[in-house]
């Protein structure tokens, strides 16, 4: 799918990609280098120039404090949403001090036994159905972005394609793919979230009733008659509590999710934005710079429990879902978008070495903020690495309880 920037939205690149100025999301005008949030000193925010190489730098030192800014914040998120299932949990202050790790740790050790003991005091099941995030990039501002990088793009024909994901906008013409309904009266359609009364296409996910076939991690995965907490591809006999998604092969009321036969409205990608005819330097800052600016949607958790649960369990399991419902959407949210981030932090590896000498020609200060940007993103990867993992092994205590 392909989204060309017409002329006019290429004045939007001053206010997409500042040239000099703090990017959104960049910390404090006066932050300095070596402080414990190791963002770039002030004298990075100056205008380099009007060259090619100076655009460049510019669009670089910018995405290098975007990036380095989410990986502080995303490291603050992730110790948040461990406390606050910590909270839940009830546990004591002392426990939820210390680092984003041990936090996290002592949260993760705390649901696994949690989860492990109710289900086998009670034999019950217990299914923790989590629908995805889902993470968006504005198209708009990524081909803002690459023009103002890119002396050599066309600034009246950027064009860039969404790849794993969908476009999803206001599509005032015929929109070819889906298009998302009002679901309080029923959803003919794919529901992506909790749909009622049963499932006649495939339900993924967990269903309260009986499922027609399940795959090898023990949920369904097949016609569900009752109710599906997950994904129902077709069929939603009941209300859907979530999105509802029908085909639409003519004009679309709400968003539309594939291609519109006029330019979208504010397209999002869902995946990747991958530009055509940009620099490997200039895509490799734009992606740091929208991917830690990405907006991201919580998916929808569901607890489901089958089998009955006796009167002194039921404290216990009414904590385990308070403690889900507090932090665990939230938590795959961070991990979306640290997933998101650490593939681009590689990218501004690789384009640091090759733009090592680009300051020579723009001044001693333009070296010297180049210098201080290699050295300040490799030190932020690894931040983001540690987060990652951090991460991966919360939600791997939910899923193994």
């Amino acid at each position: 799918m392909k989204k060309t920037l017409p002329l006019a939205l290429f004045a939007l690149a001053m206010v997409g990609c500042p040239p000099g100025g703090t990017m959104p999301g960049s910390g404090s005008a006066g932050s300095t280098s070596g402080g414990e949030s190791g963002e770039l000193s002030s004298a990075c925010q100056a205008d380099f120039g009007a060259t090619a190489a100076a655009a460049k730098l510019e669009a670089f030192l910018g995405a290098t404090a975007s990036f380095v800014h989410a990986a502080n914040d995303l490291d603050g998120s992730l110790k948040a949403n461990c406390v606050s299932m910590g909270r839940a949990l009830g546990m004591a202050g002392g426990e939820l001090s210390g680092g984003t790790r041990a936090v996290c740790d002592a949260v993760s050790s705390k649901l696994h036994d949690e989860l492990t003991a109710v289900r086998a005091q009670a034999s019950l099941r217990i299914d923790v159905v989590a629908q995805p995030p889902r993470c968006e990039i504005s198209v708009d501002a990524y081909a803002s972005c690459a023009a103002q990088c890119d002396v050599d793009v066309d600034p009246g024909e950027v064009s860039v394609q969404c790849e794993g994901g969908d476009m999803v906008g206001q599509c005032s013409g015929s929109c070819s793919g889906s298009c998302q309904v009002d679901a309080s009266a029923g959803c003919a359609g794919s529901c992506e979230g909790t749909c009622s009364a049963g499932c006649t296409g495939v339900c993924q996910g967990s269903c309260e009733g009986s499922c027609s076939a399940t795959g090898a991690d023990g949920q369904c995965n097949g016609r569900c008659d009752g109710t599906c907490h997950g994904s129902c591809s077709a069929g939603c006999q009941g209300s859907c509590s979530g999105e509802c998604w029908v085909d639409a092969h003519a004009s679309c009321q709400g968003q539309c999710r594939g291609s519109c036969s006029v330019e979208f409205t504010e397209p999002h990608c869902t995946g990747t934005v991958r530009p055509a005819h940009v620099s490997a330097d200039c895509q490799a800052s734009c992606d740091a710079r929208l991917n830690a600016e990405a907006s991201c949607e919580p998916g929808r958790v569901e607890v489901v429990v089958t089998g009955d649960v006796s009167s002194d369990l039921a404290p216990r399991l009414e904590r385990v879902r308070a403690a889900l419902r507090a932090g665990y959407g939230q938590l795959l949210v961070t991990g979306e978008k640290l997933r998101r981030v650490r593939q681009s932090g590689r990218a501004m590896v690789d384009a640091a070495g090759r733009l090592r000498g680009t300051g020579r020609d723009l001044g001693l200060n333009a070296v010297a903020c180049m210098t201080e940007a290699a050295s300040t993103v490799p030190n932020a990867l690894a931040k983001v690495s540690v987060s990652v993992d951090i991460q991966v092994s919360v939600t791997a205590s939910v899923s193994a309880g």
